[in-house]
């Protein structure tokens, strides 16, 4: 009985490490989402410089908002020739980042921290709404990305600080073979 403990424990314990390596276990490709947000929009800016324009919308969940918040980012090419989106770095989000760097695994622990969660149809209940309402934004970000003047990319992501906007850092790959990097 000791021993089954232990290797449980050990199976606890390991998981967080394993997640920020890109596996097949844990690997969630970015997919383009289609449908309309119908979320309650909290926050909206806009960067635009060097015809690059980024749209950040910040939302909020109606039942996983304890969890994490929801942002919508729109990229849209007006260089006049085509970059490529390499990749996109974070600091505290639940998407993979360029550095393979994941915090999905602290979704899953806040869900643990709540009353509904021991109750046992009220957790079926709003475990699988809860779910279903974070699955968009759990993609990971995308990496390579041709952006062709005039196209835009729609990414999703979830940040897991609740009380402030978070930011993203955006790494572009012109044609000129300069890195341009920019935090919004």
């Amino acid at each position: 009985m000791k021993k089954i403990f232990i290797l449980f424990a050990v199976f606890f314990i390991s998981a967080p490490a394993f997640a920020a390596i890109d596996t097949w276990v844990n690997t969630n490709p970015y997919k383009k989402y289609d449908k309309e947000i119908t979320l309650k929009k909290l926050y909206s800016d806009v960067y635009e410089k060097d015809g690059i324009k980024i749209e950040k919308n910040m939302f909020k969940f109606k039942y996983s908002y304890k969890e994490g918040v929801p942002y919508e980012y729109i990229i849209t090419n007006n260089t006049g020739s085509d970059i490529v989106l390499k990749g996109i770095d974070s600091d505290y989000h639940a998407n993979k980042n360029i550095t393979r760097k994941s915090h999905w695994t602290r979704v899953n622990v806040r869900y643990y921290k709540y009353w509904h969660t021991y109750v046992p149809f009220v957790d079926d209940y709003y475990g699988a709404k809860s779910m279903i309402e974070q699955k968009p934004y759990l993609y990971d970000f995308p990496k390579n990305y041709m952006l062709k003047n005039g196209e835009n990319i729609r990414i999703l992501a979830m940040g897991l600080h609740l009380d402030k906007v978070q930011y993203l850092t955006f790494i572009f790959d012109s044609k000129d073979g300069e890195d341009l990097q920019v935090i919004f």
